[in-house]
């Protein structure tokens, strides 16, 4: 009971902002020097008058931390310091900072490239030499991707995208190959920050971070809270939810739900079949199977952009394959 409640505390004090790898190593460390420390001395055994700010000594059913106003503010010190360390190392001129830069740019980018292309159709119809612009792009990179240059492609892909909005030509860095031990290392650079700043060791960090983490929530951490702890708690609330990364749970449920059908409307009906459309289908069928490997070979990179979260170039992708599907059909 008592190493699982550690484990608990100890998983819930890492789970902010660390990759899964990195928060396994750490609650693997975690629970091998719980194992091998010796036992902790009782910090109210001090000399008397002398003040204490210090973690509740653990009873036997595995520790707990009273949350006090000073326990709060060590936390968030610890919080801080951590966040602080994390942000110098983005800035630093390493492979791992600039990816993190990069990504955070192209993050913003798309966000802003999203919102362009909801106009796009307006503006391109009001703009014949813009669309005529952004046409003759594609068409080169369709170039391009015919005779096997993918590097091509993308790089006119990006060129018509970049007509759109500038943001949407922003490209996604690239991954380094060491990416994610550079991140734990990161990682263990924030946790010393923080176990300096905060004065607490890895375990009391955590069994603090349950308590505060569930008084947050509005639940009932292990033996209750009491009045004076719940105070301590609220008087920072705002800011412990900033630095935990804490967002409100009905908030995102209200931002996911998606407006229920009108059940009294009726479906729409089929339209009938336009004269000629027999001729078009056995046309797009054609170049399907006259472009079968070139349509394949789209369709992976715009999965990949998808999975990427490029939706900007995920569409430019699916507007290359319709052009192969239907050239020569609408004549």
């Amino acid at each position: 009971m008592r190493t699982l409640r550690l484990l608990v505390a100890v998983l819930v004090g890492l789970s902010v902002g660390t990759p899964a790898a990195a928060q396994f190593k750490k609650l693997k460390d975690a629970v091998t020097k719980k194992a091998d420390a010796p036992p902790k001395a009782n910090p109210s055994a001090q000399a008397p008058g002398q003040a204490v700010d210090a973690p509740a000594p653990a009873p036997a059913d595995g520790g707990t931390v009273a949350v006090t106003p000073q326990v709060v503010d060590r936390l968030v010190a610890g919080l801080k310091a951590a966040k602080a360390e994390r942000d110098k190392a983005a800035k630093e001129d390493t492979p791992y900072g600039r990816y993190i830069r990069g990504k955070a740019a192209a993050d913003a980018a798309a966000t802003k490239c999203s919102a362009a292309q909801l106009t796009w159709g307006q503006r391109a119809a009001a703009d014949e030499k813009l669309a005529n612009r952004y046409s003759a792009a594609v068409d080169k990179a369709m170039a391009a991707q015919q005779k096997g240059d993918m590097a091509g492609y993308t790089d006119g892909m990006y060129q018509a995208l970049s007509l759109i909005d500038p943001s949407c030509g922003v490209k996604a860095p690239e991954q380094p190959a060491d990416f994610y031990e550079a991140q734990r290392a990161v990682e263990e650079r924030a946790n010393q920050a923080n176990l300096r700043a905060s004065g607490f060791s890895d375990r009391d960090f955590g069994l603090g971070t349950e308590r505060v983490m569930m008084i947050l929530a509005g639940s009932e951490p292990p033996g209750g809270a009491s009045a004076s702890e719940k105070s301590a708690v609220s008087a920072r609330d705002p800011e412990l939810k900033s630095l935990y990364g804490i967002r409100d749970a009905q908030e995102q449920r209200v931002a996911k739900q998606a407006p229920a059908p009108d059940p009294t409307l009726a479906p729409p009906q089929a339209a009938a079949a336009p004269p000629g459309a027999s001729a078009f289908n056995q046309c797009m069928v054609s170049n399907i199977q006259t472009h079968e490997k070139e349509i394949q070979a789209l369709g992976d990179r715009g999965s990949a952009a998808q999975e990427a979260g490029n939706t900007a170039l995920m569409m430019a992708i699916a507007d290359s394959i319709q052009r192969i599907q239907m050239a020569g059909c609408d004549k």
